[in-house]
């Protein structure tokens, strides 16, 4: 019967995922565990009996190749690849969702994280303040500008909404990428924090130009939500499957439309297993070719944090890759990891090295 009823949940949320809102709550699962409970399973159909255990080991072996086959986040190469080594010259990237920029552990904390690691560019999400309890009313923009000069002072500086990139090289474009193109130039900061989620600079690298994507997919659960509250659950699924996919598609038509080589780094909120992620993994290449962990993970790691709710769901539980990159065009990846943040975020930062090819 429990091997029935998984076989059932992996096909049906694979059927719906990125198609029907209420494949969210479906999709939450640690793309692990689609192929661990299955395999487990399997080796569980040898107590049982007769017919029974022949048909049991097929649908477990049947749900085991579906996780295995949709996205199980498995990096198999790790397990026969070394560690490259980095070329003279190379540019070092750094990309991290900085939990509302270091708020509980404490923004000199932040940068002092920042600066060890000597990025010639950097992608943050989460530049942003926020008030406990509030939801998305607690959100506000941070002023800044004047310490971030101080801090960075050779570093180009680009921010829209919680999106903040810090550059060496020259920014000589600033094109808008997806919902946040059809915002006003005075829209209100709650307006532009929810729904401009890209953030796209063309730097100047030498004498070409790299365009890179800084990215924060919006959350599809909030994990402070009561089941029990009378929520209107449809409605909160809807919004967050509706705007997500405008985030993906503004991002894809972008690429398409782009001639320059691409970086797209950032926290999509999205694991191996959920569809909404195939096409941009189907187009650009992941930057995890150059990864040696055969398990890659980058959130729910410890870290200090405001959330109220069920503290059991705010503890750590590090089983998600939710953090990605991709590079299109003549682009190398030398190295690419995913680096502890002393406790400042739930995210383990993304370090990668890469080169423009000639």
């Amino acid at each position: 019967m429990l091997v029935a009823a998984w076989l059932l949940y992996a096909v049906v949320r694979w059927l719906l995922s990125g198609r029907w809102h209420w494949a969210i709550p479906l999709d939450a699962a640690p793309p692990l565990f689609l192929v661990a409970v299955p395999a487990l399973l399997l080796l569980a159909t040898a107590a049982a009996c007769g017919r029974r255990r022949t048909w049991a080991a097929g649908a477990a072996l049947a749900a085991l190749l579906l996780g295995l086959t949709t996205g199980s986040g498995l990096n198999w190469p790790a397990l026969w690849r070394g560690e490259r080594p980095v070329p003279p010259g190379a540019l070092h990237i750094v990309s991290l969702n900085t939990q509302y920029w270091g708020q509980t552990a404490g923004t000199d904390k932040l940068y002092a994280l920042l600066h060890r690691q000597k990025a010639d560019v950097y992608l943050l999400q989460e530049h942003i303040g926020w008030t406990a309890g509030r939801g998305e009313k607690g959100y506000f923009r941070l002023d800044d500008d004047a310490r971030l000069r101080a801090e960075f002072p050779d570093h180009h500086i680009a921010r829209r909404g919680e999106l903040l990139t810090l550059s060496r090289f020259p920014i000589v474009a600033r094109p808008p990428v997806g919902p946040g193109a059809d915002l006003a130039a005075d829209a209100p900061f709650e307006r532009v924090f929810l729904r401009d989620k890209v953030m796209r600079t063309d730097l100047r690298v030498g004498e070409r130009i790299l365009s890179v994507y800084n990215v924060h997919i919006t959350v599809q659960l909030a994990l402070d939500l009561d089941p029990f509250s009378g929520f209107d659950f449809d409605a909160y699924f809807r919004r967050k499957f509706a705007w997500r996919q405008e985030e993906f598609r503004g991002l894809e038509r972008d690429l398409a439309d782009n001639p320059h080589p691409v970086l797209v780094s950032g926290d999509f909120n999205s694991t191996a297993s959920m569809r909404e992620l195939a096409r941009l993994r189907d187009r650009a290449d992941d930057a995890i070719r150059a990864n040696t962990d055969f398990l890659p993970l980058s959130w729910k790691f410890p870290a200090r944090a405001d959330f109220e709710g069920n503290a059991a769901l705010h503890r750590s539980y590090p089983l998600w890759r939710l953090d990605w990159t991709f590079t299109e065009g003549p682009v190398q990846v030398h190295r690419y990891d995913f680096r502890p943040t002393d406790g400042i975020s739930e995210h383990r930062m993304q370090d990668l090295w890469l080169s423009l090819k000639h």
